[in-house]
Order: structure tokens, then sequence, then C-alpha cells
């Protein structure tokens, strides 16, 4: 099974994800770049963001429903658009 498949498998049982989580259970070396392909396939990947028990930011990955905004930019083929829906709320809380 392929890291792509595991890492989508993982996110469908509701399950989030950080970035160093990814690269250890999945063995994904650039786990930013295989969310923005998944997200150009048209995948709901939602960035959160939240403070690790240590007081340390992370970012983490979730899979989610497609809000009317993020289908509607994919069905007009604004695929970049799509995108900053699903990560902006959590770039904008820094």
């Amino acid at each position: 099974m392929t890291a792509r498949l595991s890492l989508l498998k993982y996110l469908a049982r509701g399950e989030q994800v950080t970035t160093k989580q990814a690269r250890t259970m999945f063995k994904i070396s650039n786990v930013a770049d295989l969310v923005y392909r998944l997200r150009n396939d048209g995948f709901a990947i939602y960035t959160n963001r939240y403070t690790t028990s240590r007081g340390e930011e992370t970012f983490a990955y979730r899979l989610g429903s497609p809000s009317r905004r993020f289908a509607s930019n994919m069905n007009s083929r604004h695929v970049a658009r799509a995108r900053a829906s699903l990560y902006s709320a959590a770039l904008s809380a820094e």
C-alpha cells in the first residue's frame, strides 16, 4: 500500500495527523507536498493549528466534508482558491 493511500485511509477513519506523526507512521518525507497533491485531486484535507502538551504550536491535518466554497472552486477549476479555503483559518489565527 502506498503512503498516499495509507494516509488517506487513516484520515478517512476520522483521525487527524501532524507532520511529525505522518513522517513516522507512513514514512512520508514531505507531508505538505502530499497533502497539496491530495487537495489538488479534490480531497478536503483541512489544516488545524493547535498547541501540544509541551507548549509547541504545530499543524494537524484532517479529512473533512468539502465546504461550499471548496466545492464551488473545484467545480470552477480554481484549484488554488479551493486549496486556500482549507487552511486560511489556520493561518489567519497567528
